[in-house]
């Protein structure tokens, strides 16, 4: 077969058989693992690699792309001439399958994937560490004896706290509809009855800050349009003097921190026996990944 070509050709020709061969032999490892765990697609950057041991648990680490010259923040040192991001390999280990990226966000997708699919994969480091932030908060709002406890609890995302106020007039017998958090038009939640439509504010803010006039007036404005039967603005806080009398001129029902922490009792909401945190809650994203890395490698990257 060989006898018309140079050594050097002989030789290169069977190192490219070989390389094309490698190629097709992960070409087809990877769509084997695709379609023993019903995956579509797998990102670029995935490579899977079938072993003859079985791993006891499914699990993953993640690891961080950084510098090799960095500052004392992390991020690259423009002093240096040649400087380049070090990306190291995460890792996932499924049943007989190793699967490796060094994109962090890449393998993220993959085990999402899996475990839509039914596929247990035990919580990395991360994961846990973000578990328990959500399982705490969880349990203080669970067992807040006051208000506090469920400033806290929404303090990071306060728009959530709308839709508690939803779920809490739900109980109360209303339907309930939420306007969009960036396009509210004054209001936050719609609540029909058979004979009636009112419209509800809603202010998540620390006890010691008061809702002033102002704030009410906007809802009242916003009524005027909507033309709603009833206004109602909901706080965890107070309201001020001013607000309380001119709520009680133009018909606006207040809610304080007091009463909805009654109304959040009387309806069950704080008698929770179990705090439970669903996965879809805890599972990583990339948004979850900026602490770990550079910020100007996470907004090249990860973003």
């Amino acid at each position: 077969m060989f006898e018309n070509f140079t050594s050097f050709e002989a030789i290169l020709l069977i190192v490219v058989v070989l390389y094309v061969s490698f190629l097709i032999s992960k070409f087809i490892t990877k769509r084997k693992f695709m379609s023993r765990y019903g995956l579509r697609e797998l990102p670029s950057s995935v490579k899977v690699r079938k072993t003859s041991r079985s791993v006891n648990e499914n699990h993953y680490f993640l690891t961080y792309p950084y510098w090799a010259i960095q500052k004392k923040d992390g991020t690259a040192d423009r002093r240096a001439k040649y400087n380049r991001i070090i990306w190291r390999p995460c890792k996932l280990y499924v049943d007989t399958y190793d699967i490796s990226s060094n994109r962090p966000y890449d393998l993220l997708s993959v085990i999402k994937a899996l475990r839509n699919q039914g596929v247990e994969i035990a919580l990395c480091d991360e994961e846990k560490e973000k578990y328990a932030r959500i399982w705490q908060k969880k349990h203080a709002f669970a067992q807040a004896a006051d208000i506090q406890g469920i400033v806290n609890y929404y303090a990071a995302k306060p728009t959530d706290f709308e839709q508690l106020c939803a779920d809490l007039f739900n109980s109360l017998g209303y339907a309930t509809t939420r306007t969009p958090p960036t396009n509210d038009g004054g209001y936050d939640i719609m609540l029909y009855t058979q004979t009636d439509r009112a419209i509800v504010e809603c202010k998540c803010y620390s006890p010691k800050h008061k809702v002033g006039r102002p704030v009410v007036q906007k809802l009242v404005g916003a009524n005027h349009i909507v033309a709603a039967e009833r206004m109602i603005f909901v706080t965890t806080s107070d309201f001020s003097d001013a607000a309380v009398c001119y709520a009680k001129q133009v018909g606006v029902e207040l809610i304080n921190g007091e009463t909805l922490l009654c109304l959040l009792s009387e309806n069950g909401f704080l008698e929770r026996a179990e705090t439970e945190v669903d996965i879809s809650e805890y599972q990583l994203n990339p948004s979850d990944l900026c602490p770990y890395v550079p910020a100007d490698i996470y907004r090249e990257f990860f973003v």
